[in-house]
Protein backbone atom coordinates (compact mmCIF):
# COMPACT_ATOMS: atom_id res chain seq x y z
CA UNK A 1 0.00 0.00 0.00
CA UNK A 2 2.64 2.38 0.86
CA UNK A 3 4.57 1.72 -2.82
CA UNK A 4 1.39 3.51 -4.23
CA UNK A 5 2.00 7.15 -2.82
CA UNK A 6 4.11 9.54 -5.28
CA UNK A 7 7.68 9.72 -5.72
CA UNK A 8 7.86 12.99 -4.21
CA UNK A 9 7.13 11.35 -0.91
CA UNK A 10 9.70 8.59 -1.24
CA UNK A 11 12.59 11.27 -2.16
CA UNK A 12 11.89 12.99 0.83
CA UNK A 13 12.03 9.87 3.02
CA UNK A 14 15.49 8.99 1.33
CA UNK A 15 16.99 12.05 2.09
CA UNK A 16 16.13 11.96 5.70
CA UNK A 17 16.87 8.11 6.30
CA UNK A 18 20.06 8.47 4.57
CA UNK A 19 20.77 12.03 6.20
CA UNK A 20 21.05 10.37 9.26
CA UNK A 21 22.66 7.50 8.03
CA UNK A 22 25.39 10.06 6.90
CA UNK A 23 25.26 12.00 10.38
CA UNK A 24 26.01 8.65 11.86
CA UNK A 25 29.45 8.78 10.43
CA UNK A 26 30.46 11.03 12.68
CA UNK A 27 31.12 8.25 15.26
CA UNK A 28 33.58 6.60 13.85
CA UNK A 29 35.33 9.06 12.92
CA UNK A 30 35.29 10.40 16.72
CA UNK A 31 36.12 7.52 18.05
CA UNK A 32 38.93 6.44 15.68
CA UNK A 33 37.61 3.75 14.01
CA UNK A 34 38.55 2.07 10.80
CA UNK A 35 36.18 3.42 8.22
CA UNK A 36 36.72 -0.33 6.40
CA UNK A 37 35.18 -2.00 9.02
CA UNK A 38 32.46 0.80 9.10
CA UNK A 39 31.57 0.17 5.70
CA UNK A 40 31.82 -3.46 6.21
CA UNK A 41 29.42 -3.93 8.70
CA UNK A 42 27.14 -1.41 7.18
CA UNK A 43 26.84 -3.13 4.21
CA UNK A 44 26.52 -6.31 5.41
CA UNK A 45 23.33 -5.27 7.55
CA UNK A 46 21.98 -3.94 4.94
CA UNK A 47 22.70 -7.21 2.83
CA UNK A 48 21.34 -9.47 5.49
CA UNK A 49 18.26 -6.76 5.27
CA UNK A 50 17.37 -7.20 1.49
CA UNK A 51 17.68 -11.04 1.77
CA UNK A 52 15.58 -11.47 4.44
CA UNK A 53 12.80 -9.09 3.10
CA UNK A 54 13.36 -9.71 -1.01
CA UNK A 55 14.59 -13.06 -0.76
CA UNK A 56 11.52 -14.46 -2.72
CA UNK A 57 12.48 -11.79 -5.27
CA UNK A 58 15.47 -13.90 -6.59
CA UNK A 59 13.68 -15.71 -9.31
CA UNK A 60 13.38 -12.51 -11.08
CA UNK A 61 16.91 -12.31 -11.72
CA UNK A 62 18.32 -11.56 -14.94
CA UNK A 63 22.23 -10.82 -16.48
CA UNK A 64 21.29 -7.46 -16.70
CA UNK A 65 20.59 -6.99 -13.18
CA UNK A 66 23.81 -8.94 -12.35
CA UNK A 67 26.05 -7.10 -14.49
CA UNK A 68 24.44 -3.45 -12.90
CA UNK A 69 24.70 -4.91 -9.21
CA UNK A 70 28.54 -5.64 -10.04
CA UNK A 71 29.02 -2.08 -11.57
CA UNK A 72 27.96 -0.67 -8.55
CA UNK A 73 29.32 -2.36 -5.84
CA UNK A 74 32.60 -2.01 -7.82
CA UNK A 75 31.90 1.61 -8.39
CA UNK A 76 30.78 2.25 -4.85
CA UNK A 77 33.96 0.64 -3.21
CA UNK A 78 35.80 2.87 -5.47
CA UNK A 79 33.64 5.99 -4.55
CA UNK A 80 34.42 5.28 -0.97
CA UNK A 81 37.65 4.93 -1.01
CA UNK A 82 38.11 8.24 -2.70
CA UNK A 83 35.88 9.58 0.23
CA UNK A 84 38.02 7.89 2.93
CA UNK A 85 41.50 9.32 1.15
CA UNK A 86 39.93 12.80 0.30
CA UNK A 87 38.58 13.11 4.29
CA UNK A 88 42.01 12.83 5.40
CA UNK A 89 43.01 16.28 3.79
CA UNK A 90 39.37 18.19 3.85
CA UNK A 91 36.57 18.24 6.74
CA UNK A 92 33.82 16.05 6.13
CA UNK A 93 31.38 19.38 6.09
CA UNK A 94 33.42 20.46 3.00
CA UNK A 95 33.80 17.57 0.99
CA UNK A 96 30.32 16.44 0.67
CA UNK A 97 28.63 19.34 -0.13
CA UNK A 98 31.15 20.18 -2.78
CA UNK A 99 31.22 17.28 -4.21
CA UNK A 100 27.17 16.78 -3.87
CA UNK A 101 26.33 20.34 -5.85
CA UNK A 102 28.88 19.56 -8.69
CA UNK A 103 27.55 15.27 -9.17
CA UNK A 104 23.46 16.92 -8.63
CA UNK A 105 24.42 19.25 -12.13
CA UNK A 106 26.60 15.67 -13.35
CA UNK A 107 22.75 13.89 -12.62
CA UNK A 108 20.90 16.32 -14.20
CA UNK A 109 22.62 17.10 -17.43
CA UNK A 110 22.54 13.05 -17.86
CA UNK A 111 18.58 12.99 -17.01
CA UNK A 112 17.91 15.67 -19.30
CA UNK A 113 20.23 14.47 -22.68
CA UNK A 114 20.54 10.48 -21.48
CA UNK A 115 16.61 9.55 -20.19
CA UNK A 116 15.16 11.99 -22.08
CA UNK A 117 13.67 13.85 -19.08
CA UNK A 118 11.21 16.85 -19.22
CA UNK A 119 10.82 19.05 -16.30
CA UNK A 120 8.32 22.34 -16.39
CA UNK A 121 9.63 25.99 -15.82
CA UNK A 122 8.46 26.03 -12.51
CA UNK A 123 10.35 22.87 -11.71
CA UNK A 124 13.44 23.79 -12.84
CA UNK A 125 13.06 26.83 -10.89
CA UNK A 126 13.19 24.43 -7.92
CA UNK A 127 16.57 22.97 -9.31
CA UNK A 128 18.17 26.58 -9.47
CA UNK A 129 17.06 27.31 -6.07
CA UNK A 130 18.19 23.85 -4.64
CA UNK A 131 21.47 24.22 -6.53
CA UNK A 132 21.53 28.09 -4.81
CA UNK A 133 20.91 26.77 -1.45
CA UNK A 134 23.29 23.68 -1.30
CA UNK A 135 25.83 26.57 -3.11
CA UNK A 136 25.26 28.47 -0.09
CA UNK A 137 25.81 26.16 2.41
CA UNK A 138 29.15 25.31 1.45
CA UNK A 139 30.68 29.05 0.20
CA UNK A 140 30.84 31.89 2.26
CA UNK A 141 32.86 34.20 1.35
CA UNK A 142 35.54 31.92 1.48
CA UNK A 143 38.48 30.28 -1.07
CA UNK A 144 38.96 26.81 -0.80
CA UNK A 145 42.16 26.10 -2.68
CA UNK A 146 43.92 22.55 -2.58
CA UNK A 147 46.41 20.15 -4.50
CA UNK A 148 45.90 19.27 -7.83
CA UNK A 149 46.04 15.59 -6.67
CA UNK A 150 43.04 16.54 -4.41
CA UNK A 151 41.26 18.26 -7.48
CA UNK A 152 41.98 14.89 -8.98
CA UNK A 153 40.12 12.56 -5.97
CA UNK A 154 37.37 15.09 -6.25
CA UNK A 155 36.73 14.64 -9.73
CA UNK A 156 36.77 11.16 -9.37
CA UNK A 157 33.95 11.42 -6.55
CA UNK A 158 31.80 12.97 -8.80
CA UNK A 159 32.22 11.01 -11.35
CA UNK A 160 31.69 7.54 -9.14
CA UNK A 161 28.72 9.00 -7.17
CA UNK A 162 27.13 10.60 -10.64
CA UNK A 163 27.93 7.03 -11.83
CA UNK A 164 26.19 5.53 -9.13
CA UNK A 165 23.16 7.44 -9.50
CA UNK A 166 22.52 6.64 -13.22
CA UNK A 167 23.04 2.79 -12.47
CA UNK A 168 20.66 3.61 -9.81
CA UNK A 169 17.82 4.60 -12.60
CA UNK A 170 18.81 2.10 -14.65
CA UNK A 171 18.14 -0.65 -12.65
CA UNK A 172 14.54 1.03 -11.46
CA UNK A 173 13.73 0.87 -15.35
CA UNK A 174 15.23 -2.13 -16.35
CA UNK A 175 14.86 -4.79 -13.63
CA UNK A 176 13.21 -5.96 -10.26
CA UNK A 177 13.97 -3.27 -7.72
CA UNK A 178 13.74 -6.28 -4.44
CA UNK A 179 16.18 -8.25 -6.35
CA UNK A 180 18.45 -6.08 -7.80
CA UNK A 181 18.89 -4.40 -3.97
CA UNK A 182 20.23 -8.17 -2.73
CA UNK A 183 23.11 -8.47 -5.48
CA UNK A 184 23.90 -4.33 -4.84
CA UNK A 185 24.45 -4.67 -1.44
CA UNK A 186 26.01 -8.73 -1.64
CA UNK A 187 28.93 -7.02 -4.45
CA UNK A 188 29.51 -4.57 -2.58
CA UNK A 189 30.09 -6.70 0.20
CA UNK A 190 32.48 -8.60 -1.31
CA UNK A 191 34.46 -5.55 -2.63
CA UNK A 192 34.47 -4.33 0.86
CA UNK A 193 35.90 -7.31 2.20
CA UNK A 194 38.66 -7.80 -0.33
CA UNK A 195 39.65 -3.86 0.15
CA UNK A 196 39.30 -4.58 4.34
CA UNK A 197 41.15 -7.59 4.25
CA UNK A 198 44.26 -5.90 2.15
CA UNK A 199 44.45 -2.92 4.79
CA UNK A 200 44.05 -4.61 7.67
CA UNK A 201 46.16 -7.81 6.56
CA UNK A 202 47.62 -8.07 9.79
CA UNK A 203 45.12 -7.49 12.06
CA UNK A 204 42.24 -8.40 10.46
CA UNK A 205 41.49 -11.17 13.30
CA UNK A 206 41.35 -8.78 16.06
CA UNK A 207 39.63 -5.86 14.43
CA UNK A 208 36.86 -7.81 12.71
CA UNK A 209 34.55 -6.73 14.50
CA UNK A 210 35.14 -3.23 15.48
CA UNK A 211 32.59 -0.63 14.11
CA UNK A 212 29.84 -3.74 14.75
CA UNK A 213 27.67 -1.63 16.64
CA UNK A 214 27.78 1.43 14.38
CA UNK A 215 28.13 0.44 11.28
CA UNK A 216 24.92 -2.24 11.74
CA UNK A 217 23.02 0.96 12.65
CA UNK A 218 23.87 2.99 9.81
CA UNK A 219 23.77 -0.54 7.83
CA UNK A 220 19.49 -0.19 8.64
CA UNK A 221 19.20 3.39 7.78
CA UNK A 222 21.18 2.98 4.69
CA UNK A 223 18.78 0.11 3.27
CA UNK A 224 15.44 1.68 4.67
CA UNK A 225 16.99 5.01 2.94
CA UNK A 226 18.25 3.33 -0.77
CA UNK A 227 15.07 0.90 -0.43
CA UNK A 228 13.01 4.54 -0.54
CA UNK A 229 15.44 6.08 -2.70
CA UNK A 230 15.16 3.56 -5.69
CA UNK A 231 11.03 3.16 -5.17
CA UNK A 232 11.19 7.47 -6.02
CA UNK A 233 13.27 6.48 -9.55
CA UNK A 234 10.44 4.01 -10.39
CA UNK A 235 7.96 6.74 -10.01
CA UNK A 236 9.53 9.94 -10.49
CA UNK A 237 12.54 11.33 -12.99
CA UNK A 238 15.61 11.29 -12.33
CA UNK A 239 16.52 14.85 -12.28
CA UNK A 240 14.14 15.73 -9.71
CA UNK A 241 14.38 12.61 -7.31
CA UNK A 242 18.49 13.63 -6.54
CA UNK A 243 17.53 17.06 -6.93
CA UNK A 244 15.77 16.61 -3.28
CA UNK A 245 18.32 13.85 -2.23
CA UNK A 246 21.00 16.55 -2.67
CA UNK A 247 19.51 18.54 0.08
CA UNK A 248 20.44 15.62 2.68
CA UNK A 249 23.91 17.96 3.27
CA UNK A 250 21.12 20.29 5.55
CA UNK A 251 19.40 17.40 6.77
CA UNK A 252 22.97 16.58 8.21
CA UNK A 253 23.55 20.12 9.69
CA UNK A 254 19.71 19.86 11.21
CA UNK A 255 20.80 16.57 13.04
CA UNK A 256 24.15 17.31 13.98
CA UNK A 257 22.85 20.28 16.07
CA UNK A 258 20.45 17.83 18.32
CA UNK A 259 23.00 14.64 18.16
CA UNK A 260 26.21 16.39 18.31
CA UNK A 261 25.75 19.97 19.48
CA UNK A 262 27.20 21.21 16.42
CA UNK A 263 25.97 25.34 15.73
CA UNK A 264 23.29 25.77 13.90
CA UNK A 265 23.67 29.33 12.79
CA UNK A 266 20.83 31.80 11.44
CA UNK A 267 22.35 31.51 7.89
CA UNK A 268 21.20 27.55 8.25
CA UNK A 269 18.14 28.32 9.00
CA UNK A 270 17.63 30.58 6.11
CA UNK A 271 19.17 28.10 4.10
CA UNK A 272 16.84 25.58 5.65
CA UNK A 273 14.16 27.53 4.52
CA UNK A 274 14.96 27.67 1.16
CA UNK A 275 15.46 24.12 0.74
CA UNK A 276 11.65 23.67 2.02
CA UNK A 277 10.79 26.87 -0.34
CA UNK A 278 12.59 24.47 -3.08
CA UNK A 279 10.95 21.35 -2.34
CA UNK A 280 7.39 22.41 -2.46
CA UNK A 281 8.17 24.10 -5.85
CA UNK A 282 9.28 21.13 -6.96
CA UNK A 283 6.40 19.01 -5.98
CA UNK A 284 3.71 21.59 -6.70
CA UNK A 285 5.74 22.33 -10.27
Amino acid sequence: MIESLSWFFFAILATLLLGTAMVFYKFPSAKKMSRYNVSFWSLTTSAVLAIVFFFSYLYLTTNTMLLLAVLWGASFLALSLSQMYALGHIETNTLFPVTSIVSLVVTVFAGLAFFKEQITLIQTLGVIIVITTVYSSIFNGVKLKYSSSLIGIGIIIVFFSAFNKILQKLAADKVDIHAFQIYQYLFAVLFSLVAYSFVHRKTWRKEIFSGFKIGSAIGIFSFLGGYSLIIALTKGPLTLVFTIFSLFTLVTAVLGYFLFGELLTKRKLILLFMAIIATLVIRFG
